[in-house]
């Protein structure tokens, strides 16, 4: 066992080098690769975040922007609609006037013709009165005659 152990330490002071080495390379590679990769990769952690910053807030600007043309256009739509209302009462309106109009000259022509059917009507009554009397006159002429003879 002395000889395992001897055999050991002598292997321990043939790796103090070695370990010497290695403890020397992780401190250097800590300070010349390790540190300077850490501070790149924190420097474009950064920047994607900073552009990702960006990012959002343009979604942002284009949702409020969307949002204000969705507004807008819902104005934009009651607008027309409301000046689509007015034009269709204004139609309605104009179709009234114009109904109430023919049925006014209807009702004048309608009592136009009521009278000239009464003027004919008294016209033609005169005339049968004419023609009864004159027919009146011819027989009582005839049965006087008839008696005379």
């Amino acid at each position: 066992m002395d000889e395992t152990l001897h055999a050991l330490a002598n292997l321990l002071i043939q790796a103090i080098p070695t370990i010497i080495l290695f403890i020397f390379v992780a401190v250097y590679l800590k300070y010349v690769y390790f540190k300077p990769v850490a501070n790149i990769l924190e420097e474009r952690r950064r920047q994607t975040e900073g552009v990702r910053e960006l990012a959002q807030k343009a979604f942002e600007a284009a949702d409020r922007k969307a949002s204000e043309f969705e507004h807008a256009l819902q104005i934009a739509r009651a607008e027309l609609h409301q000046e689509h209302e007015a034009l269709r009462r204004k139609w309605f309106e104009e179709q009234a006037q114009q109904i109430a109009a023919a049925r006014a000259d209807a009702d004048r022509r309608i009592e136009q013709a009521k009278r000239d059917i009464a003027g004919e009507a008294e016209r033609a009554q005169s005339q049968l009165d004419a023609q009864v009397e004159a027919l009146g006159r011819q027989i009582a002429e005839s049965v006087l005659r008839r008696r005379a003879a």
